[in-house]
C-alpha cells in the first residue's frame, strides 16, 4: 500500500494507491491514528508536513531551499519557512513567536504557524512515539511533485488566487499518470462526511501516486548535502523532499 497525506482542519486526509490502482481515501483524526490502521501494510507514506527540524538558528533547511529553486518564479511562496522545534511545540502564536525570535535572529510568519500544530503533532510521533515510522513516513511537497510530474515544471495557476483553474491544471497533469483519477477523486470527494477542501484532495493524490509503482523511483531534494549544515540535532530525522518523475 503507498499512501499520501494532506494537512487539513478536521486532521489528516489520506489517499490510498496498491500496486496498481486506487484503494481508498479516509479522514483521520491524528497521525497515531493513520499509522495503526496502515503501518503494518504500509510501504510508503509521503506527507506534506516538515520534517526535521532546526534548533536554534531560521537558517533555511536545504530541501525548503533546492525547492523554492525548482518551483521559481510561479509557485515558490507555497514553500513555507519552518519553524525551530521549541516554538512549533507551544500553545499560542504570542509564545511560539517569542521562542523563535529569542533562538535565532528572526521572527515567525503567521503561515508558518498556521501549520505548526501538524508539525509538532507529527515531530512528536517520529521522535518519541513510533521511531520506527522515520523512513516509512517520508516528507514530500504536492508542488514539487506536480513540477517533476508535468516535466519539470511548476504549475501556473494559484489555489488560493484562481481555485478552479488550479484544479483542472492538476488534475490533467495526474490523469497523464492514471486515467481513471478524475472517477477517483469524485469519489474520495464525495465519500468523505467531515469538511475537506479539494486543494487538500488533490494534493493527497500526488503525494500517493509519487509513493506508488506508477511513477518511477523516488528523488530526493537537496541532490547533494551541503557539507556545514548539521541538518536535525537530533541525528533522529532526515530533512527532505521526495518526487518522482512519470
Amino acid at each position: 500500500m503507498y499512501i499520501g497525506v494532506d494537512g487539513c482542519p478536521a486532521g489528516w486526509v489520506a489517499v490510498q494507491f496498491d500496486e496498481d490502482s486506487y484503494e481508498d481515501t479516509d479522514l483521520y483524526e491524528d497521525i497515531h491514528e493513520l499509522w495503526m490502521a496502515h503501518g503494518d501494510a504500509v510501504e510508503q507514506i509521503l506527507i506534506d508536513i516538515p520534517i526535521g527540524l532546526r534548533k536554534n538558528s531560521n537558517a533555511k533547511r536545504p530541501c525548503d531551499d533546492a525547492a523554492r529553486k525548482k518551483l521559481s518564479p510561479k509557485r515558490h511562496s507555497s514553500v513555507f519557512s519552518v519553524p525551530v522545534r521549541a516554538a512549533v511545540h507551544k500553545g499560542s502564536y504570542e509564545d511560539a513567536k517569542e521562542t523563535q525570535e529569542k533562538r535565532t535572529d528572526g521572527s515567525l510568519g503567521v503561515q508558518s504557524w498556521g501549520i505548526a500544530d501538524k508539525i509538532a503533532e507529527l515531530d512528536s510521533f517520529l521522535c518519541e512515539t513510533e521511531p520506527d515510522a522515520v523512513g516509512t513516513i517520508r516528507e514530500s511537497h504536492p508542488e514539487v511533485c506536480f513540477w517533476a510530474l508535468n516535466g519539470e515544471s511548476a504549475t501556473e495557476y494559484s489555489k488560493t488566487g484562481q481555485p478552479a483553474a488550479a484544479f483542472w491544471e492538476r488534475i490533467e497533469t495526474l490523469e497523464a499518470i492514471d486515467d481513471a483519477i478524475i472517477d477517483d477523486v469524485r469519489d474520495a470527494a464525495t465519500g468523505l462526511d467531515s469538511d475537506v477542501g479539494n486543494d487538500d484532495i488533490i494534493d493527497a493524490f500526488a503525494l500517493a501516486l509519487t509513493a506508488s509503482p506508477k511513477t518511477g523511483p523516488l528523488h530526493t531534494l537537496p541532490d547533494e548535502w551541503p557539507g556545514d549544515d548539521e541538518g536535525d540535532p537530533t541525528n533522529k530525522l532526515p530533512m527532505e523532499m521526495v518526487y518522482a518523475y512519470p
